[in-house]
């Protein structure tokens, strides 16, 4: 019972992330915000493979990331 609970769980979440990036591309601040919180932990992952110090990275990141979702 317990792993259907979980499954269950990080269905709705990846359901609630989903609406949440849809709402960003349409124009919702609140939910960009929301989006890039929840990605932070993988944008600063990722800023340290860049050939940049790392804080440029994540805004380097962080501005192509808002990029495609309002693009």
């Amino acid at each position: 019972m317990q792993k259907s609970e979980s499954k269950d769980t990080t269905q709705l979440c990846n359901h609630t992330f989903s609406l949440m990036v849809d709402r960003a591309k349409s124009g919702d601040n609140e939910a960009l915000i929301r989006v890039l919180e929840e990605m932070q932990p993988e944008i600063d992952s990722l800023a340290g493979f860049l050939k940049l110090p790392k804080e440029e990275g994540i805004q380097e990141i962080t501005t192509r990331f808002i990029e495609k979702i309002r693009g």
